[in-house]
């Protein structure tokens, strides 16, 4: 049974660690793309985005489920979107979730800002503090086991 938590204890640093430069990598835009706003996949009203069962572990919902965050595009827009300023979500599950956004002032710089825990049926908005103008991403973690589903009721 201890070799098993090891082999565990190392899948999960690996899992974690992929997760990591995953999440570098599909988060790198160059400068001109950035000043340019156009995204291939667009965050949406009605997107879902689901959590690990395990409560130790977030998912990143940008990565995930919702696509680039950053940019509030109307579905089939290509060009110019103005900025994601706010995200409401409702936790469209039965698993208490934590919820937490990545927001900066600029690309590359990153702040977490956790909301309270959010209740089955219960909603959230989410905003970057005032200085702040991207949001980056959007964290999921359920509270205790079980997955845990939010899904984006505005966008603004």
């Amino acid at each position: 049974m201890q070799a098993l938590g090891r082999v565990l204890t190392i899948s999960g640093t690996v899992l974690v660690a992929a997760a990591g430069v995953l999440a570098a990598v599909t988060t790198y835009v160059d400068k001109g793309a950035a000043d340019r706003h156009h995204v291939s996949v667009v965050i949406e009203k009605g997107d879902v985005c689901a959590s690990l069962r395990d409560p130790r572990y977030e998912v990143s919902c940008g990565t995930t489920a919702f696509g680039d965050v950053r940019y509030n595009c109307p579905s089939g827009r290509k060009g110019d979107c103005p900025r994601t300023t706010t995200v409401t979500l409702r936790n469209v599950s039965q698993s208490p979730v934590v919820v937490t956004m990545v927001s900066g002032r600029r690309e590359g710089e990153r702040n977490f800002l956790r909301a309270p825990e959010l209740a089955p049926g219960r909603t959230v908005t989410l905003r970057p503090r005032p200085d702040e103008k991207y949001v980056f991403d959007i964290l999921l973690r359920s509270v205790k086991s079980g997955v845990g589903v939010v899904k984006i009721v505005q966008i603004g």
